[in-house]
């Protein structure tokens, strides 16, 4: 295992923010880091403020997660970010530690502003670029160059191996095994329940885990198709749940369609698993309301 992968990464941030730094987390996990998320770490009857000390404490580096509202909120948030740069004091100078990460157009605390920020999303592989260098990867000043993945083959016709494909004339869901193909596959503009919208996202898992199965497949993918699937079965509970949050259910579709556009150039299927995901997630307000 490499050094990267060993690399511990504390994320600092507000609960009003637990959307996009649990989406921040994801996308860490797939990129071989290992994110400290309080919502995914801690377990019920642990000391939180205890564990949170250890975890700063053990970490490589540090991501301060500002915006609009922990700017402004009074307690505990405030405490961690201060105690995160103590630790930093304890580096050599010019060490990468602290990472002040903005998840929207704040205005940083003036503590903060000597140490150069990302924007999350915009910015997230300029902050790749920085935990690899303080890894001890890449080294200060170099930029990493982008993996060049040959396209994928297309053929006149879609491989398939079991299960059903359509196109915008049948107009469903993604099949069992995309790899090639001309095709552009759609969800069903009908649906209008909750019991057919968690039936389409059934049947999307299903033909997830089928390609999941196949063989040969790459480690660093099959992790990203266990990221979806459990993307996936989180919506299907929040929508089986007595007051589905429309909100919430759109926000980790479209986590799931970033994790897919992102492998599209190692997997040809991936585009269409990512026009699905999208495309349910934008009837999420008209199937769960606001």
């Amino acid at each position: 295992m490499s050094d990267q992968k060993q690399l511990l990464v504390f994320i600092s941030h507000a609960s009003e923010d637990n959307a996009a730094v649990k989406q921040l987390t994801r996308r860490l996990q797939e990129d071989g880091f290992d994110p400290w998320f309080d919502v995914d770490r801690l377990l019920p009857g642990q000391d939180w403020n205890f564990e949170i000390e250890k975890a700063l404490q053990a970490s490589g580096a540090i991501l301060l997660c500002f915006s609009s509202v922990s700017v402004a909120k009074e307690g505990y948030i405030q405490r961690e970010y201060k105690r995160a740069m103590r630790y930093r004091e304890e580096k050599p100078e010019g060490t990468i530690f602290v990472i002040p990460v903005r998840l929207d157009e704040c205005e940083l605390p003036f503590f903060i502003r000597e140490i150069q920020w990302v924007n999350y999303p915009d910015d997230y592989e300029k902050l790749v670029a920085a935990l690899h260098i303080r890894a001890g990867g890449t080294p200060a000043g170099a930029q990493p160059k982008a993996k060049k993945e040959p396209a994928p083959r297309k053929s006149t016709a879609p491989k398939q191996t079991g299960g059903n494909i359509f196109n915008i004339q049948g107009g469903i869901h993604v099949g069992r095994d995309f790899i090639g193909g001309d095709q552009v596959n759609y969800v069903n503009n009908n649906i209008s329940t909750p019991a057919e919208f968690i039936a389409e996202l059934q049947k999307l898992r299903a033909e997830i885990a089928a390609l999941k199965a196949q063989p040969n497949l790459e480690q660093a993918l099959a992790r990203r198709l266990n990221t979806v699937e459990g993307d996936i079965e989180e919506v299907i509970a929040e929508a089986q749940g007595g007051k589905p949050v429309a909100g919430k259910i759109q926000s980790t579709l479209d986590g799931a369609k970033e994790t897919m556009d992102r492998i599209e150039s190692s997997l040809g299927s991936a585009m269409r698993f990512g026009t699905a995901l999208g495309q349910l997630g934008m009837m999420a307000w008209q199937i769960f309301g606001g």
